[in-house]
């Protein structure tokens, strides 16, 4: 086919450090529509991008811009209306994560997904860091034997994002959804993708809002949510979840916690045959029976331009994506399991 036409949806923070720069980069998609309901400043970042169409709505650049392809970029309540009508207008998808903000949502954009013939991918970025994917390859090639056991945490001391995010009527959570998200598709990618059967989740806010010194994050390009704003949302969340095929993982993010600056995502897989950790990126093994070490390097990549890269190809060729809309339903429900089960003190058993 010709360049992929795409249109953006949502000009905030992502949309900025990711998907605009990544089709601007990629020889084979053309930035021609934008729709942000702040119009004004969806036509200064236009003008930044090559001035493309700019719309108030999604709908109206859905049904006259002539987009083949869409970026969600919004707040994480709107992705699945937003998609779900996209899909209505034959248009390919690349939704940001989380894909929903609950299962009922998550289920019912898999379900579009499954009967539609167009890509919806979920925007699970970490997926297309080459140490992810070196370390992914080797799990899957059975270098490690039976994964029975995985960690996963990101952990910042004090990294409380600005705007919207603390307001679960838009955010869905805290840093569970926002960055947690991340470590948990990546360990579970990892592991196979078992399907979950329990989670035992505990979050916490016990730190957040604070005056902090010289403590500062990134901030939402939106206005939602800054002036007099509103947490609602944990700053800390953990969980343990075990899977049918007999293995588990536990999870740990958090915005603000007394404790070492670890915001690094770190991943560790512990299987029949050997180890492994994301970072550094780690082998280990036992050699004529001797515990051995194996310290692995892969060029540095751009894991953002990566994955526009493969929504391009996978609208151009048809293919389907790395993360999927049945993956990103599981997802969402381990993510949610994890909000219910601190709520009810109590442990979410899947049927």
């Amino acid at each position: 086919m010709s360049k992929v036409k795409v249109g953006i949806v949502g000009v905030g923070s992502i949309a900025h450090m990711c998907h605009l720069p990544g089709y601007r980069n990629n020889p084979h998609a053309d930035i021609v529509a934008i729709a942000d309901t702040d119009v004004e400043r969806a036509k200064r970042v236009a003008s930044e991008f090559g001035n493309p169409a700019v719309y108030e709505s999604a709908e109206r650049m859905y049904r006259e811009a002539g987009v083949d392809a869409v970026s969600i970029c919004t707040f994480n309540d709107t992705h699945v209306s937003l998609v779900l009508s996209a899909l209505k207008y034959g248009i390919d998808v690349l939704v940001e994560k989380p894909m929903a903000v609950s299962i009922e949502e998550a289920l019912r954009l898999k379900e579009a997904a499954a009967a539609s013939r167009n890509v919806v991918m979920v925007g699970m970025s970490h997926r297309y860091r080459a140490d992810a994917q070196a370390l992914q390859g080797l799990a899957a090639d059975g270098e490690l034997g039976e994964i029975y056991y995985a960690k996963a945490k990101i952990l910042r001391r004090r990294g409380v994002p600005l705007g919207w995010f603390t307001q679960r009527l838009y955010s869905g959570g805290g840093p569970m959804m926002d960055i947690g998200v991340h470590a948990l598709d990546l360990a579970w990618w990892m592991m196979g993708a078992p399907a979950p059967k329990q989670v035992l989740g505990k979050q916490f806010r016990k730190v957040a809002p604070y005056d902090t010194k010289y403590a500062s994050f990134y901030e939402a390009h939106s206005d939602v949510n800054k002036v007099d704003p509103v947490y609602d949302v944990e700053d800390l969340g953990t969980a343990f979840i075990t899977f049918d095929n007999g293995a588990a993982l536990t999870i740990e993010a958090s915005w603000a916690v007394n404790g070492s600056q670890d915001d690094a995502l770190k991943v560790e897989l512990f299987g029949t045959k050997g180890g492994a950790s994301l970072d550094p990126l780690t082998l280990f093994k036992e050699t004529n029976r001797i515990p051995t070490e194996y310290a692995l390097k892969v060029p540095a990549a751009d894991l953002y331009q990566a994955e526009i890269d493969a929504f391009v190809r996978c609208v151009r060729e048809r293919e389907r994506p790395l993360c999927d809309a049945s993956q990103g339903y599981e997802v969402v429900k381990m993510l949610e399991a994890i909000r219910v089960s601190s709520d009810t003190d109590d442990l979410v058993r899947f049927v």
